[in-house]
C-alpha cells in the first residue's frame, strides 16, 4: 500500500499593503482580519470583528509586519476581560482566572506561556468588540484587552 502524502498550503500575507490597525490573528488556521475602528463610551477606541472563527489559539496584533502583540506579555499586570458571550467562547491557559459574579466577567492575568483560544462554536458568526488599555501611568504598552461578544444578528 502507497502512503499518499499532501503538502499544506500556507498563506502569505503581503506586509507591504497592510493597513495600520489592530488585526484579530486565527493563528492556529493563518488567518488575519482587519477589525473596524469605532470610537467607545469608554474613553477609549473600540474594534469590531464579525465572523466565524476557527478552534484554537487567537490573538490580537499591530504595527508594521503584525509585530506588535496586544496584550504584550512580558510585565506583570496584563491580561484579557472576558465580557458577555465572551466567557463561554474564549479560554486562556496558563493564566490565572479570576471569575467576578457580581459584574459578570472574567479577568485572566496572564505570562509570557499564556494562550487566549476560542472554544466556541465555529459554525456560528460572532460579533467581537475589543478594547485595548494602556498603563494607568500613561505608558504605551497595551497591556490589558477587554473582549466583549455576542452572536452575530
Amino acid at each position: 500500500m502507497e502512503k499518499k502524502t499532501t503538502r499544506k498550503t500556507v498563506k502569505r500575507l503581503n506586509l507591504l499593503k497592510l493597513v495600520d490597525g489592530v488585526y484579530f490573528d486565527e493563528k492556529g488556521f493563518g488567518e488575519v482580519h482587519l477589525m473596524n475602528e469605532n470610537e467607545s463610551i469608554f474613553g477609549v477606541k473600540e474594534y469590531v470583528y464579525k465572523g466565524k472563527i476557527h478552534k484554537g489559539r487567537c490573538g490580537f496584533v499591530s504595527g508594521k509586519k503584525l509585530a506588535v502583540k496586544i496584550p504584550e506579555k512580558d510585565d506583570w499586570n496584563h491580561g484579557y476581560t472576558l465580557e458577555g458571550l465572551s466567557q463561554d467562547i474564549f479560554k486562556v491557559d496558563n493564566a490565572l482566572v479570576i471569575k467576578n459574579g457580581m459584574e459578570k466577567r472574567t479577568f485572566c492575568y496572564i505570562n509570557h506561556r499564556s494562550t487566549l483560544k476560542f472554544v466556541g462554536d465555529p459554525t456560528k458568526e460572532y460579533v467581537l468588540y475589543v478594547r485595548i488599555y494602556e498603563n494607568a501611568y500613561g505608558i504605551e504598552n497595551n497591556r490589558w484587552v477587554v473582549i466583549w461578544s455576542e452572536l452575530a444578528k
